[in-house]
């Protein structure tokens, strides 16, 4: 009885592992890993190391499992998720000092990196809005023609997720806010909540990608503006980052940017999600220029 419960639970975890890789890897090699994990005996060790590899399978998925259109829509997917945390965070950051006039006098760098940070922010929502609203649009009427009601629904969870999000953080800050705001505690739920809205909110774009597979110009044009949303997503953080750091060596009133852990992890944090975005970004661009020519 003892040995069937330990033989259940090596592949419980296997698949779970297992179930961690994107669905072209998945196709290929998920049963035969599986059973590899399954039958070597590995524990929880072995499936977290399995685990750990789904990540640069995502970022870099194999070449030989994928099209050009279909490398361009997993770039899509990639850039969706990195681009949407870093939005997230650089939103947070932007909360917590140049909203809070934190520009230490005589050190214009600080002041640049904020106005660096603004249009580069900017640029980028402009180039996602451009280059994923027509695609977007082409398979909402896809999914309409062909009466796929829930692709339909979901590349409607962009639009949804947002609104109950703000909806709802409107309501709570009326009623848990002070004349101050609200504290520090409230604002850290509602930063957790903006994050767990946003990776809801670009599941189902995912979803829809790999259920639809929309092919030709529609999706080229927006790998490109994904590109380029990418990039200027990747100049805004690092305007953060020195922004970030002279607040530290600076703003004596500040107590915050005087904790090396804090900046240090804001600036891990940042690095990888600007490293899926960067490996999103040349992926796709460079099936687009392949399919070009």
């Amino acid at each position: 009885m003892s040995e069937m419960r330990s033989s259940r639970r090596r592949a419980a975890l296997a698949r779970a592992a297992v179930a961690l890789y994107p669905p072209a890897w998945r196709a290929r090699y998920g049963a035969e890993l599986a059973a590899l994990l399954e039958d070597s005996g590995g524990g929880i060790a072995a499936a977290l190391s399995v685990a750990w590899r789904a990540i640069p399978a995502w970022i870099w998925p194999p070449r030989q499992l994928h099209d050009r259109d279909a490398r361009m829509r997993a770039s899509l997917g990639t850039l969706l998720v990195a681009g949407a945390m870093l939005t997230g965070i650089g939103l947070v950051f932007a909360q917590l000092t140049q909203l809070q006039g934190l520009r230490p006098p005589g050190h214009p760098i600080v002041g640049w990196s904020y106005a660096i940070f603004d249009a580069a922010l900017a640029i980028a929502g402009l180039a996602a809005a451009a280059g994923g609203l027509p695609l977007w649009l082409l398979m909402l009427r896809r999914a309409k023609r062909e009466h796929r009601a829930r692709d339909a629904a979901y590349l409607l969870v962009p639009l949804a997720v947002p609104a109950g999000y703000w909806a709802t953080l409107a309501v709570t800050v009326r009623l848990v806010g002070g004349p101050g705001g609200v504290s520090g505690a409230w604002f850290l739920v509602f930063t957790l909540a903006g994050f767990a809205a946003a990776g809801l909110a670009c599941a189902g774009p995912i979803l829809a990608l790999r259920r639809l597979r929309p092919r030709g110009p529609a999706v080229r044009f927006a790998a490109r503006a994904a590109g380029v949303a990418a990039g200027s997503l990747v100049l805004a953080i690092a305007a953060s980052a020195v922004a970030a750091a002279g607040l530290c060596l600076w703003a004596p009133d500040f107590a915050g940017y005087h904790q090396a852990g804090v900046l240090a992890g804001y600036l891990g944090v940042t690095g990888v999600l600007a490293a899926m975005a960067a490996a999103g970004a040349v992926r796709g661009a460079r099936a687009a220029r392949a399919h070009a020519s």
